[in-house]
């Protein structure tokens, strides 16, 4: 997000959300918001930064609350989209990277809280997690 904020050329404001869905590999298919939005974006315009979108559950309950503040607007940018996984139609506008059907790390994402602080996106199997690779 730090890398997109110095992109754009307007005044802006950044407030974080936290919202998960996995466990370890694996979505359990249940979203839970972490850490809701502290601030009222009501009547302005907002763009929701994701870094992956991979089922849209997540994604969809977060629009979902969101919209029910009554932005002016609301558009969904993510780093990554993981087409090929998906349950749950959402919109993204813009998308940095389409990716396979992969566990990725690093550059934010992590595995039971590790790697987010890899400079680059790494494909993760589980015979590394496992410790066998």
């Amino acid at each position: 997000m730090a890398d997109l904020m110095r992109e754009i050329d307007l005044p802006l404001e950044a407030y974080m959300m936290a919202a998960s869905s996995y466990d370890g590999y694996e979505s359990t298919g249940i979203v839970e918001i972490i850490k809701p939005l502290d601030a009222s974006i009501t009547g302005r315009d907002v763009i929701l930064v994701e870094d992956i979108v991979d089922t849209g559950k997540t994604l969809d309950c977060l629009l979902e609350s969101m919209q029910s503040e009554e932005p002016a607007s609301l558009e969904v940018c993510a780093l990554l989209n993981k087409k090929s996984r998906r349950m749950v139609e959402v919109p993204i506008k813009y998308v940095g990277f389409e990716i396979p059907d992969e566990f990725v790390v690093g550059y934010g994402l992590d595995y039971n809280q590790r790697y987010r602080n890899l400079p680059y996106v790494a494909s993760m199997n589980a015979a590394a997690v496992n410790g066998a690779g």
